[in-house]
């Protein structure tokens, strides 16, 4: 509901009127008392008020700007127009907003919020010379904060206007103010988001040519040297940063994070211990050095910083994923599964759940385990399609594939056309030997995306592997060839796909090169299979007993078992 005033009482002449704070904007302080001037037409002031609050009440926001702004025109207090400002712009009405402002702005001349929100409305609007022209006005009045104002204002450009309006309006105003560091900055944090690293580099250094010390600025010109791929430099800049202000451990949380991006684990750590020799409980270099000490191995230390943060508001969520990361690691299921649900909020909870999921199957509590990815696809909509194929690999995995088939349908129905979707049924599908659904779907695959080489791939090996349009097939995985030549899945596929052509040496060429890069045991039979019909039986069985000591019920290796028994009865 719009925010309103709550009338404790209604006075004629200097009493006023009196409100209360409502949902959204704070009036607890902005009250419309008149002690500085006295009231217009008592009475039509308070009607317009009174009909402004009713309609605020109501929901209707419209008729409630309405009325302030009349009354806003009545009273010479900025009060009124202030209020009328604000209900403009939470009913994002601009052009109100606007009018608001103007009206605010005269009323209290030595105010600089009014003229920044008309700065900005003008230019949220279009009007950018008007808008440069008040900004200009503005960071020239000695009370202004250049600095705030201008954070402030590059966060609008960025989100609201075309890239080059935005570069526009910095434009201009850093020829206006030739000599002011605080514009070069702004401009280049501007130039940063909208990806002109060389000019804002070029704008940081003019900020740093003015402020040498600026360690804000400091900051910058190292993160944009990294972006573009120097990240030595940036290095070197945060060390100096450091160097001039020794006692300054934001500085040196910076340093670590170049440090650790640049190799030097050893500095970063160095760097994240001495931050927290100095200052115990900066969690912020605590939870750096867990990380950083996890990277490197050293898991016991890394626990005992982790366990330290468990306790802090900011650093329990990410210390118990990581923990349970650990106890996962070691294999300790159950500890982990407490530390991953313990994780409610915050940027590492649906990592968590995700991995508890995995912990329940590993845990054989598998109906549980679906149960948790199904409340998962209500809770993360954005994440579904992943929990789906989550889902259809765990119950391929439990020799389920129908359940994932009608899982994968389910989902398809939800997300009609998702080529991930009809790519993974289609695989599910070759399992439960529908071959006419596998094509179809992997054609749908290729229709909608010609260059998905995985597809591509796919059905063309299908083909193949049925001896059917051997020259479609060959079409297909050529194309496939292009996208992924050194693929071993695709080399793979190649190499089968000349067996069946009987063109044994190119077949040999291709399957033992894709062997060499992946034991994998459906290439494996498959080069055993050519291997074998080449004459060359002992290299055969050789390659068949290793893919076979890796997985013995691989579907490949059973149809090799099959139809060349007496390869294995030695």
């Amino acid at each position: 509901m719009l925010p309103g005033l709550v009338l404790a009482a209604l006075l004629v002449a200097c009493n006023g009127l009196f409100g209360t704070a409502r949902n959204g904007v704070d009036f607890a302080s902005n009250d419309l008392r008149t002690s500085h001037s006295p009231l217009p037409q008592a009475s039509e002031y308070v009607y317009l008020v009174l009909s402004a609050e009713i309609a605020g009440q109501r929901g209707d926001y419209a008729g409630a700007l309405e009325h302030y702004l009349e009354a806003a025109k009545l009273t010479p207090d900025p009060k009124v127009a202030e209020r009328a400002t604000q209900i403009a712009l939470y009913a994002k009405n601009l052009g109100s907003a606007a009018e608001a402002a103007a009206l605010w702005s005269q009323r209290d001349p030595s105010n600089t919020a009014p003229k920044r929100i008309s700065a900005i409305l003008n230019l949220k609007q279009g009007n950018l010379e008007q808008g440069v022209a008040q900004l200009r006005t503005l960071l020239s009045l000695p009370s202004v904060d250049v600095e705030s104002t201008l954070i402030e204002l590059v966060k609008m450009l960025d989100g609201e206007l075309s890239k080059e309006d935005g570069l526009r309006v910095m434009k201009s105003l850093q020829e206006a103010f030739p000599h002011v560091a605080e514009v070069h900055f702004a401009y280049a944090l501007l130039a940063t988001n909208k990806g002109e690293y060389a000019l804002a580099l070029d704008q940081t250094q003019k900020a740093l040519s003015m402020q040498p010390r600026w360690s804000r600025a400091q900051l910058l010109q190292a993160q944009l040297m990294s972006q573009m791929g120097d990240s030595e430099s940036a290095r070197d800049i945060i060390r100096k940063a450091v160097s001039r202000d020794p006692a300054n451990d934001r500085l040196r949380l910076i340093l670590a994070q170049f440090l650790t991006k640049t190799g030097d684990l050893r500095g970063a750590e160095r760097e994240l211990k001495g931050v927290l020799s100095r200052d115990p409980g900066n969690d912020d270099a605590r939870f750096g050095l867990a990380v950083l000490l996890l990277e490197t191995g050293k898991e016991d230390s890394a626990r005992a910083e982790l366990r330290k943060l468990l306790g802090t508001e900011k650093w329990r969520g990410q210390a118990s994923f990581y923990l349970g990361l650990l106890e996962l690691r070691q294999n300790h299921l159950p500890e982990a599964l407490v530390f991953f649900d313990s994780v409610d909020s915050g940027p590492s909870e649906f990592d968590a759940r995700v991995n508890a999921v995995t912990v329940l199957v590993s845990l054989g509590r598998v109906d549980e385990a679906r149960g948790r990815l199904s409340e998962l696809r209500q809770r993360f909509p954005n994440e579904s399609l992943r929990l789906y194929l989550v889902e259809a690999d765990l119950l391929v995995k439990r020799k389920e594939p129908q359940a994932a088939f009608d899982l994968l349908t389910s989902a398809l129905a939800e997300d009609p056309g998702r080529a991930e979707l009809l790519y993974s049924r289609a695989l599910i599908a070759d399992q439960l030997g529908r071959a006419d659904l596998l094509e179809a779907d992997l054609r749908a695959v290729i229709e909608k995306s010609p260059n998905d080489a995985n597809a591509l791939n796919a059905l063309g090996f299908t083909l193949a592997d049925r001896n059917l349009r051997l020259d479609e097939a060959k079409s297909l995985i050529a194309r496939a060839m292009q996208l992924k030549p050194n693929d071993p899945a695709v080399m793979d596929s190649w190499g089968w796909l000349h067996y069946r052509l009987g063109k044994l040496d190119v077949a040999l060429d291709y399957l033992e090169r894709a062997h060499r890069l992946f034991k994998d045991p459906e290439i494996a039979a498959h080069l055993g299979e050519v291997l074998w019909e080449s004459g060359r039986r002992e290299e055969a069985r050789r390659v068949w007993r290793g893919a076979l000591s890796k997985d013995p019920e691989h579907r490949e290796m059973q149809r090799i078992r099959s139809k060349y028994r007496e390869a294995f009865l030695r």
